[in-house]
């Protein structure tokens, strides 16, 4: 259901700007500028391209100008609401989805959004937690090859750190363990769709190239989700494949550096329907060079940092019935940097001094089978993948410069999963999901110390965790105000460790571990546009093995408990939406990835802690052509009871979390000759951080302000655009880490990219 519920006469002629786009985001925006219902019967319709339209018009004339030559067409129910559906004599079923048409809803009513990674479609405006929903629309063509870059610029309750692309650690709700990649599960579980992505690697960092939806779901998310959610999901959904229509949008950007070299990037999406309403392929690919910016006149080189990545997707769709959906999809993505992105305080801005190069290589593969069976009016949903993830480091280890010494990290990953699940949802909001998820996931870290072409091996490990879970959760409505959710999930993992290339004293012990994970939640709707709602929910890592120099030694499993108290307000296209919530979270036995005196990483337990947060975001329209946005996330972290050997950090914040971010964002659409022009800016500042745990990583981070304005018009079937990004070329530091053997002298700082302007271009066949 696609619908802006407003009561207005549509035989009105606003003034109507809709630049060329997909269906979904132009019905949207003439639902929100004439005040009118429009609903969409057929799902697949929703991803077609249609033509930019400006001026004044009726809603009816806007539909009409907007569908010609397209398979849609438009009925008007009333003055006020109007159906799309495919035209008469084409295929009428549902795309890839086993659920009936949807509903078309009356003028009074409310316009939802349904939170897929709840597993079973729940409503937002019943879902009993804080999710945020990324609007991919609204991600500038110049950051979508950056990945969880893009997104982190959107959600300001996610953050990462700033190592590098492929490289970093995603956080979500103030729920960080290090700054330090290491052998850890992550705290951020990563999907694909209904696939897992990650276990204990860095961000795989997948390019947001063809991405319907994102939903970043607060956690902790143990009971549907499972170890690795202590902090929530990030989950991308792709545009599925079309079964009746081809398609081809070719794109190509260029880009130019204040203060370095120019870069540029291209991509291309094919829908190729291979057997009309039965088989369909959808590929997408992409390629980037981001140009350096960063020097290093101690080796006579500039602009060392380049980085180039290269990746493709690909989804082939088989709808043998209409209760019948089979996706098999791969991808693939490599990441190239010859060099680090860190600069050192004390020499020029922009420029460190190193002897050696530090290139970096993320190589990800995945291939996925996902199968979708309505069985009446439940559906059932198994999805299965394979990841081959493959991260190499380089570090300068020199103590002195006519000493080179080389460190060198190889982390092989390779990850099986397996998710089995049946979900039930009814008419009135009471929904339930239940099943069953297996993954393996086994882990090889080989390390090498030494002068450049003489390294040699040192201590490394090889990590397998094999799990096996049955959950369950479901909401049920009491009376017309009330809805109860609970769950719980029953995990059991099984650890085998062991060291390489060190004698070891008999074989590594396997370890168990056995999790039980409830969630339990309580909302009230006292009227259709308010939400007030409480939850409480846990989650829990496996412990594991770590090398820490020559020994060896184990690290316990850790667990979070959280309470959440949220209110939202608004229908999702009202002219005013807001949402807020407060959480505390009590985090037990924290792992956290460090590193000793000379260097080296290595994983230990720090204590406990706990973490209070309060966020917020909203939307306001003022009138049809303006939108004002906006979301914060305030917190506040301890180490309340350090583990021995950090003692001297009792009642110290937890590292890499900003104790305030925010977000401010601004869109408007003009019409300029008869073409709409939209038009973007926003403004993101990140308060300040510490990078680690202990007095000798105290070292302060952020307090820095970040700029972007972006333009696109519709011309024929081009779009042309222009962006440009950190337009007051600050240069605040985003992460005090470059180099794990050199931060102990505090020197190190990543600096923002310098301001930077891309201009492009996309063509719509």
């Amino acid at each position: 259901m696609l619908a802006s519920a407003a009561p207005a006469a549509a035989a009105r002629r606003p003034a109507i700007a809709v630049p060329a786009s997909d269906l979904r985001s132009a019905m949207l925006a003439i639902g929100a500028q004439a005040n009118v219902t429009i609903g969409l019967t057929d799902p697949a319709l929703a991803n077609i391209v249609v033509p930019g339209i400006a001026g004044r018009m009726t809603a009816a004339a806007a539909l009409h100008r907007l569908l010609a030559g397209t398979d849609a067409d438009d009925v008007e129910i009333d003055p006020q609401t109007f159906r799309i559906v495919r035209r008469q004599g084409i295929r009428t079923k549902p795309v890839g989805s086993a659920a009936p048409p949807p509903r078309i809803l009356a003028a009074a009513s409310i316009s939802d959004i349904v939170v897929t990674g709840s597993k079973r479609a729940a409503s937002l405006n019943q879902y009993i937690g804080s999710v945020s929903l990324v609007d991919t629309a609204a991600i500038r063509p110049d950051r979508r090859v950056h990945g969880s870059d893009a997104l982190v610029d959107q959600v300001p309750v996610l953050t990462s750190t700033h190592l590098g692309p492929g490289r970093d650690k995603l956080f979500v709700r103030g729920i960080a363990d290090s700054s330090f990649n290491g052998p850890t599960e992550a705290t951020v579980g990563q999907y694909l769709g209904d696939v897992r992505l990650n276990y204990n690697a860095p961000d795989p960092d997948l390019a947001v190239y063809d991405i319907t939806a994102v939903e970043v779901l607060e956690g902790p998310q143990g009971t549907l989700y499972g170890a690795g959610s202590l902090g929530g999901i990030v989950r991308l959904v792709p545009t599925s494949p079309d079964l009746s229509q081809t398609s081809l949008d070719v794109g190509a950007g260029g880009s130019l550096g204040a203060h370095g070299a120019p870069g540029g990037d291209v991509s291309t999406i094919v829908n190729l329907p291979l057997v009309r309403d039965r088989l369909a392929l959808r590929v997408v690919a992409y390629a980037a060079i981001d140009g350096g910016y960063i020097d290093d006149p101690s080796r006579g080189l500039t602009d060392i940092n380049r980085t180039r990545t290269d990746g493709a997707r690909a989804t082939l769709r088989y709808q043998p019935a209409s209760d019948w959906t089979i996706d098999l999809g791969g991808v693939v993505q490599g990441i190239n940097s010859r060099d680090g992105q860190y600069a050192e305080r004390g020499l020029p801005s922009l420029e460190r001094s190193s002897a050696i190069a530090q290139p970096f290589d993320n190589d990800y593969s995945l291939g996925s089978l996902t199968v979708r069976h309505a069985i009446g009016a439940a559906l059932l949903v198994s999805a299965s993948s394979i990841v081959r993830h493959d991260v190499n480091s380089t570090y300068d280890a020199s103590t002195i410069p006519a000493m080179p010494l080389r460190y060198q990290e190889q982390n092989h990953i390779t990850l099986l999963t397996n998710e089995t699940r049946l979900s039930r949802s009814y008419g009135d909001g009471s929904n339930w999901v239940m099943g069953v998820e297996l993954l393996r996931n086994a882990d090889t870290l080989t390390r090498t110390l030494g002068p450049p072409g003489t390294c040699e091996r040192i201590a490394g490990t090889r990590d397998l965790a094999e799990e096996a879970s049955l959950f369950g959760e479901g909401t049920l409505r009491l009376g017309s105000r009330w809805f109860v959710t609970a769950g719980g999930r029953i995990e059991y993992a099984r650890l085998s460790d062991h060291t390489l290339d060190k004698p070891t004293e008999g074989a590594e012990p396997r370890r168990h571990a056995t999790s039980l994970l409830p969630s339990l939640g309580l909302l009230w709707k006292p009227d259709s546009l308010l939400s007030v709602y409480g939850r409480y929910s846990e989650g829990f890592r496996p412990g594991g093995l770590s090398v820490d120099g020559a020994a060896t030694q184990r690290f316990e499993g850790d667990s979070v408990s959280n309470w959440e108290i949220g209110a939202r307000w608004g229908a999702p296209h009202d002219r005013l939406r807001l949402s807020a919530a407060v959480s505390y979270t009590h985090w037990a036995d924290i792992q956290a990835d460090l590193i000793d005196a000379t260097g080296l990483p290595y994983t230990t337990n720090i204590g406990s802690g706990r973490i209070i947060g309060f966020e917020a975001q909203g939307s306001w329209r003022p009138f049809a052509a303006l939108t004002i946005d906006g979301a914060l996330f305030v917190n506040d972290s301890s180490l309340s009871r350090p583990a021995a050997g950090f003692a001297g950090e009792a009642d110290a914040s937890l590292p890499n979390i900003s104790d305030f971010v925010g977000r401010l964002g601004v869109g408007t659409s003009v019409d300029l000759a008869g073409h709409p022009v939209s038009l973007s800016a926003s403004t993101r500042y990140v308060g300040r951080s510490r990078l680690g745990v202990g007095p000798v990583l105290d070292l302060h981070q952020g307090r820095y302000v970040d700029t972007a304005i972006g333009a696109s018009v519709p011309i024929g079937r081009a779009t042309l655009s222009l962006d440009a990004t950190n337009l007051l070329d600050a240069k605040g530091n985003m992460f005090a880490l470059g180099n794990p053997f050199g931060v102990l002298a505090a020197r190190q700082i990543t600096p923002q990219r310098p301001r930077t302007i891309r201009l492009g271009a996309t063509l719509h066949f």
